[in-house]
């Protein structure tokens, strides 16, 4: 297969332990380079660490979702993968490991799914993000993460569309570079189209200028502690906004004080709040 370039085997039985002669696919041998692997929802076994994947260095896509592959949340053994945009792992057995601080990433990622039973405690956000500077999709969800918000994740990448850290136990406020809950938002997140921080430990007040997102489609803060009222300049300016999901807070006050102007909203969740009064 000297002039293959995408390679799918998604979606069927497959067993064991990849093959080391996957590896020869990007290798002088081949033609061209294979640039598009997908692995998912197969019964493969085995270690990242000692796997085929971490040798295949003209990757450019990389989905090994729904096996049963032990992933170290560092993901060290594709720092080399310096072609790497887009990487996918769900439903995997992930663990913590122990690096050197000064390793990083060759590659620059776009977009990130990162989902799975961890192993052990105290699972931390993954600090190779730290170094990634062109995402524009973050989905990292049920991986019981802890510690404070990453504010440096929203500082580090201006073209996030899709947020999704639900199901953590992340804490503390919501910050970003000016050093309190934001007054203009949208400057940070200028293309957002979801974002999700539900069953999280947040706290403060929704910012008003979560409105200046236009672009907005889906907004899930539920399951945290957050306070005050529903921001008006939200209902105004999301214009295209679905999806909202506020449950689960310590939110106050009218549900909004003037006529609903959401016109898009097909679904809407206040539930287990302190509202008062009717809605217009």
């Amino acid at each position: 297969m000297v002039h293959l370039e995408e390679l799918n085997i998604g979606y069927n039985t497959l067993w064991d332990t990849l093959p080391s002669c996957l590896a020869n696919l990007t290798s002088l041998q081949s033609l061209t380079s294979l640039q598009s692997l997908d692995i998912t929802s197969n019964q493969i076994t085995g270690n990242l660490s000692s796997s085929p994947l971490k040798d295949m260095t003209s990757l450019r896509v990389l989905d090994i979702s729904n096996n049963l592959l032990q992933i170290p949340i560092s993901l060290t053994p594709l720092y080399n993968l310096s072609k790497l945009k887009e990487f996918e792992s769900c439903n995997n057995q992930m663990y913590i490991e122990t690096m050197p601080h000064s390793w990083t990433p060759k590659f620059q990622l776009n977009s990130i799914v990162l989902s799975g039973y961890t192993c052990g405690y105290g699972a931390t956000f993954p600090r190779f993000l730290y170094h990634q500077h062109d995402l524009y999709a973050v989905d990292l969800f049920d991986i019981k993460l802890n510690g404070g918000f990453p504010n440096w994740l929203i500082e580090n990448n201006t073209k996030l569309e899709i947020l999704n850290l639900s199901n953590n136990s992340l804490s503390g406020p919501f910050l970003l570079p000016i050093g309190q809950i934001p007054i203009e938002v949208g400057a940070f997140f200028p293309r957002l189209l979801l974002l999700n921080f539900s069953r999280n430990a947040l706290n403060g007040s929704i910012p008003s200028s979560f409105g200046d997102i236009s672009s907005l489609e889906s907004l899930d803060l539920s399951h945290n502690q957050l306070s005050g009222e529903i921001p008006e300049h939200l209902n105004i300016g999301c214009f295209f906004l679905g999806y909202l999901v506020l449950s689960n807070n310590s939110l106050e006050g009218p549900v909004f004080s003037k006529i609903i102007s959401l016109t898009n909203l097909v679904s809407l969740y206040l539930d287990s709040n302190n509202f008062v009064g009717k809605i217009l």
